[in-house]
Parts: structure tokens; sequence; C-alpha cells
């Protein structure tokens, strides 16, 4: 294997293990906090859930890449550009 192509490799696996645990820690965290105020959301107004939702999935997308970035940068591993 091409050194580039192992170092796109190990930036590949450490971005989907990044986006895992921080996928996960969102998951519980919103669970946690957000899941009975957004269940009865859901069941009061549901054109209003559906915009909270939408912009919990914006801001989780938007922090996600902002740390999974950051970590390529402050780690010196290559970004698979085109």
């Amino acid at each position: 294997m091409k050194p580039k192509t192992r170092r796109l490799l190990r930036t590949l696996v450490l971005e989907v293990i990044v986006y895992s645990i921080l996928l996960l820690v969102y998951f519980l965290v919103v669970l946690r906090f957000l899941g009975q105020p957004l269940n009865e959301l859901f069941h009061q107004n549901l054109a209003v859930y559906a915009g909270a939702t939408l912009l919990l999935i914006v801001v989780q997308s938007v922090a996600l890449d902002f740390v999974t970035s950051f970590l390529v940068k402050r780690l010196d591993l290559e970004k698979a550009e085109h």
C-alpha cells in the first residue's frame, strides 16, 4: 500500500471513530436532557417539533465537522480532497 493511501486510510478510520464516539455522546445527552421535552413537544405541536429536531440535526453536523476538522489539523493528518 502506498504511504499516501495509508495516511488517507488512517485519517478515514480516525474520522469514523471520532464521529462514532461523538454521535454516541450526543445521542445520550439528547436522550437524557431533551428526551422528555422533545416528546412533549411532539405531542403538543408537531410543526415546532419538526423545526426543533431539524435544528438539532444541523447543530450536530456542524459540531461533528468542526471537531473532526480540528483533530485532523491538530494531528497533522491529510484530508481526502478532490
